[in-house]
């Protein structure tokens, strides 16, 4: 009796083993194989989580041609430069974003964590990778590898083919295969909308604001073009240092020099506003998130004696856009575009504002 009890005992004591074992087995699988059906279950910045991530890692490609080697499961970023934060939005990367350097432009996206551009500040969010234009000095990108920080670099250039590309780049990170599809939507709403169109006569347009001047970028025109207008604007000047009165040149030879345009050094003048005599204006302003402040913008236009002459001006085709995407260097400025493209040729909503009739 003893002994069948003994072998009893031996064989409840090895199935317990293998089951246990088979248990262990089954959560390895699932680990490895299924990671996002975990969501934020297992911590992927603690230490445990490191462990598992480092199970699951691949290796990526930035636009500079540098390799790095990224958790499978990307779940902590850090931004670095204006409209990163933005351009994360259209691959659904927002979410995972710990902390950005305080992108102005990203005034849709609320990010609690806010870096200093030093090494000590960015590591102590402990990012699995740390995402920049080819504007960040490369010291810092330098620094940060050295420190054992993956740091993704895009090119940011001034075009909307441009965006896209800087887009479905940084979509790798998170292998988005239908990054294009906020674009793709904006061009398809704004094409509706101008095909009817299409052999109006374009209308001469300008982006002003008076608190800042003339808006210039190749972004600009790119919007421009697409709502079936004439850029006003691309003639003005555009240097390193702002106007030079004395020379005439393109915003496509600085599209291509130049990364991007830096607004604030190149934006136009009020004279040059009256000699561009636009038959439309785009007012940037806080349109929508701050309604009815932007009435003010287009009211100190409107009111203002120097351009009662201006054609937009004497038959009230002024119109706000917001700034925000205006300037962000992301897919928000597809939705400018599209803002644009209904005060030209969609139903006119707004008490106030005179809806533009295009001439044959």
């Amino acid at each position: 009796m003893n002994q069948k009890r003994s072998i009893f005992g031996a064989l409840k004591w090895i199935m317990f083993n293998y089951i246990f074992l088979g248990i262990l087995i089954l959560i390895g699988l699932f680990i490895a194989l299924a990671p996002d059906l975990l969501g934020d279950v297992i911590p992927r910045h603690g230490t445990v989580g490191k462990l598992l991530t480092s199970l699951n890692e691949r290796k990526i490609e930035d636009s500079q041609h540098t390799v790095m080697t990224i958790p499978d499961y990307v779940r902590r970023v850090v931004t670095i430069g204006e409209s990163t934060v933005d351009i994360m939005g259209a691959i659904g990367g927002e979410p995972y974003i710990v902390a950005t350097d305080g992108s102005p432009y990203s005034g849709s996206t609320h990010v609690n964590g806010r870096v200093e551009l030093t090494v000590d500040s960015i590591k102590s969010y402990e990012p699995d990778v740390v995402v920049a234009p080819d504007s960040t000095p490369p010291s810092l990108v330098s620094s940060l590898r050295a420190a054992g920080i993956p740091v993704f670099v895009y090119t940011k250039k001034d075009s909307f083919n441009d965006i896209i590309l800087a887009t479905k780049t940084i979509g790798k990170i998170f292998k988005d295969e239908d990054s294009e599809r906020e674009f793709i939507v904006s061009r398809r709403n704004v094409k509706k909308l101008v095909e009817p169109h299409e052999k109006d006569k374009k209308p001469v347009i300008a982006l002003y604001n008076s608190s800042h001047g003339v808006y210039r970028s190749g972004i600009i025109r790119d919007m421009i073009e697409q709502v079936h207008g004439i850029d006003g604007a691309g003639n003005l000047v555009i240097t390193e240092s702002g106007k030079d009165i004395n020379m005439l040149s393109d915003v496509w030879w600085y599209r291509d020099h130049k990364t991007t345009v830096d607004m604030n050094q190149s934006m136009g003048t009020k004279a040059d506003l009256i000699r561009i005599n636009p038959d439309v204006i785009f007012v940037p302003t806080r349109f929508i998130d701050k309604l009815p402040d932007y009435k003010q913008d287009i009211d100190a236009i409107m009111n203002d004696p120097d351009l009662q002459n201006v054609t937009a001006v004497k038959k009230g085709y002024v119109y706000p856009v917001q700034e925000l995407f205006v300037m962000s260097y992301s897919w928000k400025a597809f939705m400018a575009m599209e803002q644009m493209a209904k005060w030209l040729y969609g139903p006119s909503t707004y008490e106030g504002i005179v809806k533009y009739k295009s001439e044959p």
